[in-house]
């Protein structure tokens, strides 16, 4: 069941929302560079393709490759 979440990473104020898997959201929760993540809302719908999404930026984000989670907000809302 997928979750949308709230989430803001160190370096910024600006607060982010995308709706992950509940292992992508412990996924979030563990990167060092987010500073807050927690899911505001259950239940949503979502596509395949945007788990996959999510999940390949959560890769680069292990990576330190950041440029690529920091866009998922766009993609997500």
């Amino acid at each position: 069941m997928p979750f949308k979440i709230q989430y803001k990473f160190q370096d910024e104020a600006e607060i982010r929302y995308c709706v992950v898997s509940y292992e992508q959201y412990r996924n979030f929760c563990a990167l060092p560079i987010i500073q807050e993540c927690k899911i505001i809302k259950g239940n949503q719908t979502t596509t395949k393709k945007n788990l996959d999404e999510i999940q390949k930026a959560l890769d680069m984000a292990y990576q330190k490759d950041t440029s690529h989670i920091r866009n998922l907000s766009e993609n997500c809302a």
